[in-house]
């Protein structure tokens, strides 16, 4: 049987509240082709409509992230 190409293959981000991070259980948010977990920063592609939420499939967070892009800080070790 052939793939229909004019199947609609993009994610029901209806189900996006069922769902967790499976690295931390963190809540997951829809960011353009990927869920992005707000917890701990890691990121799960969505292929074919299914997101992938195998935790070593994920992109880990960049060690330098922008304030503007995060709205968690990264605690820094104090030296004095």
């Amino acid at each position: 049987m052939a793939a229909d190409p004019k199947r609609n293959l993009s994610f029901d981000a209806t189900i996006l509240d069922q769902l967790a991070c499976p690295a931390c259980l963190g809540e997951l948010r829809l960011d353009g082709d990927r869920l992005t977990c707000v917890g701990c920063g890691r990121s799960y592609p969505i292929v074919d409509g299914i997101p992938v939420l195998i935790a070593d499939r994920a992109v880990e967070p960049s060690q330098t992230v922008s304030s503007a892009t995060s709205s968690t800080s990264v605690p820094t070790r104090r030296t004095e």
